[in-house]
C-alpha cells in the first residue's frame, strides 16, 4: 500500500511537469503581433533627414502621423494567412487622412513577417524570448541601396535581430505598457556608418515604438576630412546623409 501511494504521488508529479512544460511551449508570443481584419494602430512620426547641400548639410525635421488598418486576409501559396494592411498618413491632426500605400502582414508558428514596397522583412520568431536571434533581412538583398533625399544609402548593411528583453513594463514616450518585448533589429557602428533600428511590441496590441537610425558621413562638412576631430563627435553633428525616424503609438482599437 505504502509503495502504492508513492507511485501515485509521483505519477502526479510527473504530470505536473508534464502540464507545465506544454504550458511553457505553447506560449509562443504570437500575442506580440496580433493580426485581425478591423485592427488599427495610429502612430505619431517624429523624423530627421540630413542631406548635404554644397559644403554643408541641410536637417529636416518634421512631424507627421500614420494609420494602418487591416482591411482583409488571404490564405498564400505556403498556406500562411495574410493580413492585407493600408496604410494612411496625414501631416497633422487637423487634416483627413490619405491613403500612402498597401502592405501585408503574416505570421505562423515560426515568424511575424511584414512586407512593405515589396520588401518582406522577418519581425520576430517564435517562440519569443529573451536573446533569441534572427536575419531578419533573409528576404531582401545585402546590396540593396534605397535613395533618401536624392542620396543612395545602403540601409541594409549589417542588421541582426534579437530580442533584448521580454515582458517588461515600457513606456514609448507617450503611452505606457505592462507587457513589451524590445527587439533590435540592427546595431553596428564605424567611423562613416551607422545603422540602429529597434522596436517594441505590446502584447495583444503590437507595435508601439520603432526607432530607426541610418546615418553616412565622410566629415566632409563637420571636420573638412579630420576623422580623429569626426570620431568623437555625435552622428546629429557629423552625419550627412540618412535619417532618423521614432515612431510612437498613440492610439490602437
Amino acid at each position: 500500500m505504502t509503495r502504492f501511494f508513492f507511485l501515485l504521488i509521483l505519477l502526479s508529479a510527473i504530470l505536473a511537469c508534464t502540464r507545465e512544460t506544454e504550458t511553457i511551449e505553447t506560449d509562443l508570443g504570437r500575442e506580440y503581433f496580433p493580426l485581425q481584419v478591423g485592427r488599427v494602430w495610429e502612430y505619431q512620426v517624429d523624423s530627421i533627414i540630413f542631406d548635404p547641400v554644397g559644403n554643408s548639410v541641410a536637417v529636416d525635421s518634421t512631424r507627421s502621423w500614420l494609420r494602418e488598418e487591416i482591411i482583409a486576409l488571404y490564405v498564400d501559396a505556403a498556406g500562411d494567412t495574410v493580413f492585407q494592411t493600408e496604410r494612411y498618413v496625414r501631416s497633422d491632426t487637423t487634416h483627413n487622412w490619405q491613403i500612402s500605400k498597401v502592405l501585408a502582414l503574416s505570421q505562423n508558428t515560426r515568424q511575424a513577417t511584414r512586407t512593405e514596397d515589396n520588401l518582406r522583412f522577418v519581425k520576430m520568431v517564435f517562440p519569443l524570448k529573451t536573446g533569441a536571434r534572427w536575419n531578419g533581412n533573409q528576404y531582401i538583398d545585402d546590396a540593396l541601396r534605397i535613395t533618401v533625399a536624392g542620396e543612395v544609402i545602403h540601409i541594409f548593411k549589417d542588421w541582426q535581430s534579437e530580442v533584448l528583453d521580454q515582458s517588461g513594463a515600457w513606456s514609448n514616450g507617450v503611452l505606457s505598457f505592462d507587457d513589451v518585448a524590445m527587439i533590435v533589429h540592427a546595431d553596428s557602428e564605424n567611423l562613416i556608418e551607422y545603422r540602429f533600428v529597434q522596436e517594441a511590441y505590446a502584447r495583444n496590441i503590437g507595435l508601439i515604438y520603432n526607432e530607426m537610425r541610418i546615418l553616412d558621413t565622410q566629415c566632409q562638412a563637420c571636420c573638412n576630412a579630420d576623422f580623429a576631430r569626426c570620431s568623437s563627435l555625435p552622428w546629429t553633428q557629423k552625419a550627412e546623409k540618412g535619417f532618423i525616424i521614432k515612431q510612437r503609438l498613440i492610439h490602437w482599437q
